[in-house]
């Protein structure tokens, strides 16, 4: 059990709450609470350091938005998963702070959205050096080239394969396996998606040194990552 990956509810409507809670709780034994009360949920504030917040945007008067925002300044909150009622509220935070949802929404949404922040865990105090002076940021989605300084932001899924790529080097893998993994879709979709990645994947590395090639052979339907300097000649 993740006892130090901690996940806060903040719903006063009791009914969805224990909707969230029920629906959240199937992802992983992570540390639930769920909270109807503002003067508890400052109390958490105070004495844990939140991974996620699930919060109602309408339930946040100018006081309580002050207190989050001042921990997630200290890095007390580090993700905020938040949601609203446009007719009656007027979202006057961030957006790119913060990962929104307006009612009506379906759980199903909120929870892929939860999932995604989740993963960030993973990413966490990783510092990839991919070849030499290649190094991969998965945290912050991010290569970056330490000669020259450049470097090349992916999207979420790029970065997702690159990931797994990488901690699944030297090992053949199935594109089944990969499709599952990255997009939790099965080979049975005929889809280009992974193709398309990899060649992205590519380009990227490429733009960064054009003397990198970035391989992933594709051997009796079984893939293996390679990254490699270019001879000259």
């Amino acid at each position: 059990m993740e006892e130090n990956y901690i996940i806060i509810i903040y719903e006063k409507e009791i009914k969805l709450n224990q909707i969230l809670k029920e629906q959240v709780s199937k992802l992983k034994s992570y540390k639930i609470y769920d909270v109807t009360d503002q003067k508890k949920l400052i109390e958490l504030f105070e004495s844990k350091i939140i991974n996620v917040l699930i919060l109602n945007l309408n339930e946040l008067n100018e006081n309580l938005k002050k207190i989050i925002l001042d921990h997630r300044l200290n890095k007390r909150i580090k993700n905020l998963l938040c949601y609203y009622n446009k007719n009656n509220f007027y979202l006057n935070i961030k957006e790119t702070e913060i990962t929104v949802l307006e009612k009506p929404f379906k759980i199903k949404a909120l929870v892929n959205k939860l999932e995604q922040l989740l993963e960030l865990k993973t990413y966490e105090n990783s510092n990839i050096l991919l070849i030499n002076h290649i190094k991969f940021l998965p945290y912050e989605k991010v290569l970056i080239n330490l000669k020259t300084k450049k470097n090349e932001h992916l999207t979420e899924k790029e970065n997702k394969l690159l990931f797994y790529l990488h901690n699944n080097k030297n090992i053949e893998i199935t594109k089944n396996d990969l499709l599952n993994s990255i997009w939790g879709v099965s080979e049975s979709l005929n889809t280009h998606t992974l193709e398309t990645h990899i060649y992205r994947l590519k380009q990227k590395i490429n733009k960064l040194d054009p003397t990198l090639s970035f391989l992933l052979s594709n051997q009796n339907g079984l893939y293996v990552m390679k990254l490699k300097v270019e001879e000259s000649f």
